[in-house]
């Protein structure tokens, strides 16, 4: 890399790291976009090697997806694990890297947390204290009980490490049948119809793909036992919404979590809202105070990397 080559942090919020990018690296020049006309300009006025792009509600798909396949871009790194927004990685002719990992932990500490709020019913109790209703409500512990993981990345691995210290009892859900120290059973996605009747939790740590697009669906909710509880931290079109709407409303499964949604911002028309067995989140859950810096620094170690012509982390495409 030689100076002055020109990297755009496609975020709307970029100011409490871009300082310190600028410190580390003052041969390089830095810029930012905060919406989907500055996205425009700024790709056609600077032309862009390298882009840091963050998934967020004030920039669409559609300006992430344009701006990573111009042709000056040589390397998109992705502020988070998720890259949909980028569209087909296989329409791309750049060399594409995630912060898969970086967050893993605190978003496992959210999935945990949601569990123990559905099975103890904090979220009843708190219905209760709106009602001022004095009612005890009958409980189990987390000790035993079956939690099945559709899939066995970072999250999922942290979320089963999480559940083994309350003594649960782990299925992962992998592509192919491998190793996997964190879970008790590993078994592959035609299995589900015979595992979701006897699984007291369903957590969901897919990437989004053409492959996965509403991939939990109707059937795999009419599977579940109406005691079992569902978690959605990956993408909300990896499950079909109305699907679960439809569970959660007729009672058919016990209650659910979700991060993520089919739409976002989540529509103030959404059913969603409405229903009593769910517990919502605006997509920020593994968002500790200060994952701004901690992308930041991961970005800026594989900055470093590709100055040095070296091999960058958590390649998706080359």
């Amino acid at each position: 890399m030689t100076t002055g080559t020109t990297i755009l942090i496609i975020h709307h919020e970029q100011d409490r790291y871009f300082d310190t990018l600028c410190r580390r690296f003052p041969d390089l020049l830095f810029h930012s976009a905060r919406n989907d006309a500055e996205v425009a300009q700024k790709m056609a006025e600077l032309q862009p090697q390298i882009l840091l792009s963050f998934r967020c509600d004030p920039i669409s798909t559609k300006a992430q997806s344009m701006a990573a396949r111009t042709p000056c871009v040589k390397w998109v790194q992705v502020a988070g694990a998720g890259y949909d927004h980028l569209g087909d990685l296989d329409e791309l002719k750049c060399q594409v890297t995630n912060c898969s990992g970086v967050l893993s932990r605190f978003q496992a500490e959210t999935v945990i947390g949601a569990m123990i709020n559905l099975n103890f019913g904090f979220y009843r109790y708190q219905q209760q204290q709106r009602e001022k209703l004095y009612r005890k409500l009958p409980w189990r512990s987390l000790e035993g009980q079956k939690l099945l993981l559709l899939g066995m990345g970072h999250i999922g691995r942290a979320v089963a490490v999480n559940a083994r210290h309350f003594g649960m009892h782990i299925t992962a859900i992998r592509s192919r049948i491998q190793d996997s120290p964190e879970a008790d059973v590993v078994c592959t996605a035609d299995e589900l119809p015979v595992l979701l009747p006897e699984v007291d939790f369903v957590s969901l740590h897919l990437p989004y793909c053409k492959e996965t697009h509403h991939f939990f669906d109707a059937k795999m909710f009419g599977a579940m036992k109406e005691s079992a509880y569902f978690i959605n931290t990956a993408r909300g079109n990896i499950v079909d919404e109305d699907a679960l709407i439809a569970a959660l409303k007729e009672k058919r499964i016990a209650g659910a979590y979700l991060d993520v949604f089919r739409e976002e911002p989540l529509p103030q028309l959404s059913q969603l809202w409405q229903l009593d067995n769910l517990l919502l989140t605006p997509h920020y859950c593994d968002a500790v105070d200060d994952w701004h810096e901690r992308f930041a620094d991961f970005f800026a170690d594989n900055l470093q990397r590709w100055i040095a012509g070296e091999e960058l982390h958590n390649s998706l495409k080359k």
